[in-house]
């Protein structure tokens, strides 16, 4: 069996959601390509997607959410920035790599990508499966116009009214998750995990971390924590963001700081905490909720970070903090109330599905018998 997983570079999150599938397919004997559309279209037009994608969610934060939430609630401008897509001039170009690789199955991990392969679906271009994955606790623009592929996965069936809303047949959606890699199943005791990291066991720790990009007000952050009368350890992951990195090494505090740049082995350090201060990307928060750890959300991405966090707070499963409640305060009420820290783990468990890598590697073999 060979499958073709298409992805785009804008954030970390659709990336590593295609490599959690390759990885668990390949455990089971599929042949699996992972491929970025844009890099396959043109390199250049990944470079300028990709650093885009950066400096819009770092410097154009206002315009950015109003472009996001324009695009969510008027139907009319989605048409309008449809039809001057490019979508149908990508989908022509790789149709043929598709005929080359000839995949039994097709997945995509970003919804461009999705419309691409849908315009190939309805042009007659292709005949074998496609699923299309969510990779955020929202409803993304442009999925409704995705009508003939034949399934979206999304995080939770909890999304099926906002789908509904949105003109998506219920009978392409699929609640199963969002896939991320089987690292985060396995469990290392958390005395056990301190003690690797050369923590204190007996002192509660706090991971603060900003995703890949180190991206947030993250040394703000740890000042906070370092102000608190709490007797407890801070770890601060800074991703790729050197400067943060830098910054934090010189930081003096009264607490110990445990710095780490980017790390190929978080999950460890989840297991180590007692709560974790990030910002609410769907890969991070779906790796989060694997460990029933429990979440204080900042410095959301204008959009569907924004409606993560709106989610996951709705459903119990995380705090958020801003202008009028800070990281500080928010650590405070936790570590105050261990019956309010139950809660939560218990809230996470009822939304997290930590299962969906295999699930939707199932769901993804059995399509094979669906070729037309």
């Amino acid at each position: 069996m060979r499958v073709l997983i298409i992805s785009v570079t804008a954030g970390y999150g659709h990336n590593s959601t295609a490599r959690a599938l390759a990885d668990e397919l390949e455990s089971r004997g599929v042949d699996v390509v992972v491929e970025d559309l844009l890099y396959q279209f043109s390199q250049s037009l990944f470079g300028i997607v990709d650093k885009g994608y950066v400096f819009s969610v770092k410097h154009l934060r206002g315009p950015y959410q109003t472009a996001y939430t324009t695009l969510v609630s008027n139907e009319r401008m989605r048409r309008i920035v449809s039809a001057f897509s490019i979508n149908d001039i990508i989908a022509h170009r790789f149709a043929g790599y598709i005929s080359e690789f000839m995949p039994d199955v097709i997945v995509t991990t970003h919804v461009f990508a999705a419309q691409v392969i849908n315009s190939l679906k309805v042009h007659g271009l292709l005949k074998m499966p496609v699923l299309g994955i969510l990779t955020d606790y929202c409803i993304h623009p442009f999925w409704e116009e995705c009508g003939a592929i034949d399934g979206i996965v999304t995080s939770s069936e909890l999304l099926g009214y906002a789908a509904a809303k949105r003109g998506i047949a219920p009978e392409l959606l699929l609640p199963l998750g969002i896939p991320v890699r089987n690292a985060f199943l396995k469990t290392t005791p958390k005395e056990e995990a301190r003690y690797q990291l050369g923590l204190d066991p007996s002192k509660r720790v706090v991971l603060v971390m900003g995703g890949s990009m180190g991206y947030g007000n993250i040394l703000s952050a740890v000042r906070n924590i370092d102000s608190l009368g709490m007797d407890l350890q801070i770890i601060c992951i800074c991703g790729k963001n050197e400067k943060l990195r830098q910054r934090l090494h010189y930081l003096k505090t009264q607490k110990d700081v445990l710095i780490r740049g980017f790390v190929d082995n978080v999950e460890l350090y989840m297991d180590a905490a007692d709560c974790i201060i990030t910002k609410p990307g769907g890969l991070t928060v779906t790796e989060v909720m694997c460990k029933a750890l429990p979440m204080i959300l900042m410095d959301p991405i204008p959009g569907h970070e924004v409606l993560n966090m709106e989610f996951l707070t709705n459903n119990g499963a995380a705090m958020s903090v801003g202008e009028n409640f800070s990281v500080a305060e928010a650590v405070y009420y936790l570590f105050s109330n261990p019956k309010r820290l139950e809660l939560m783990r218990e809230s996470i468990k009822l939304i997290a599905k930590p299962l969906a890598t295999q699930t939707v590697c199932d769901t993804i073999i059995n399509m094979k018998g669906n070729r037309q």
